[in-house]
């Protein structure tokens, strides 16, 4: 970390306690969740919705736990909720491996798509990335990651871009030397989507790809579109979620995740 990213992040954690930290985003109680990183750059905290709902969508599964639970949940303006409630395991799994791969020493940018909460983008922000443009569906996953990042020490600019990961522009592909995706693989036109256009994108020397999966349903497709498009043979290695994870649970089963899917290639 530079010296100016330094000074910079010991100011901002000055001023920004936890207990400084915003209560509200958006109209909805928030509450930071913190990872004691193994690293010089230290804690890093995601913010995510936490208010009990008053009236909760029948649909909700019996199992998911009371502190997951808000209004959000029944909001008709939020079609996708599960990156606003919390950090899935596959996003603590692709930072420790950002922490590994970003560039050191020297100024990159980086983009998270499908970000929710983005654990990742925050870690990328601390190390000293310069632009980070974290892309989401839903508004409100990007309001509750400005609020964080701006409250983190960061040195660079968050660019948050609302749009469908499926649809990238191409100058935005070319601007960015790392790419995160964690849990994004939902749909096997999605994961056909994401394996052309990042087998691609990787090809070129000095590209970074980091991408984590929990075994959702567009796995295979993206193996495949990703093996042709970058003429690799590609797979993924199950790694362990790190133990400084301060969660592990799926918000879609309640089980308890112990290892997640990293590409490899």
């Amino acid at each position: 970390m530079c010296r100016r990213c330094q000074t910079h992040k010991e100011s901002c954690l000055r001023r920004n306690s936890l207990s400084d930290w915003p209560t509200s985003v958006s109209g909805y109680a928030v509450r930071p969740i913190i990872a004691k990183l193994p690293h010089e750059i230290g804690s890093v905290a995601a913010l995510v919705v936490d208010e009990e709902a008053e009236c909760v969508d029948e649909d909700i599964p019996e199992w998911v736990p009371a502190e997951w639970l808000s209004p959000v949940m029944g909001d008709s303006g939020v079609s996708d909720v599960y990156g606003a409630i919390g950090v899935w395991p596959a996003a603590f799994v692709a930072a420790e491996v950002v922490l590994q791969k970003a560039p050191k020493g020297k100024p990159f940018s980086c983009l998270e798509l499908g970000c929710g909460a983005g654990f990742p983008s925050l870690v990328a922000g601390r190390l000293g990335a310069e632009r980070v443009y974290a892309l989401d569906s839903e508004q409100l996953t990007l309001d509750l990651l400005q609020a964080a990042f701006e409250r983190q020490g960061t040195c660079g600019r968050l660019v948050p871009l609302l749009g469908d990961a499926s649809k990238l522009p191409q100058d935005l592909l070319a601007s960015v030397s790392l790419i995160i995706v964690s849990d994004l693989l939902y749909s096997v036109e999605l994961g056909k989507s994401l394996g052309w256009c990042l087998g691609r994108w990787v090809i070129d020397e000095g590209r970074q790809l980091v991408l984590t999966d929990g075994g959702r349903s567009g796995r295979p497709a993206f193996l495949e579109a990703f093996r042709e498009a970058s003429s690799s043979d590609a797979c993924f290695e199950d790694v362990p979620v790190p133990d400084w994870a301060p969660q592990k649970g799926d918000f879609f089963d309640g089980t308890s995740t112990q290892t997640v899917g990293l590409l490899r290639y």
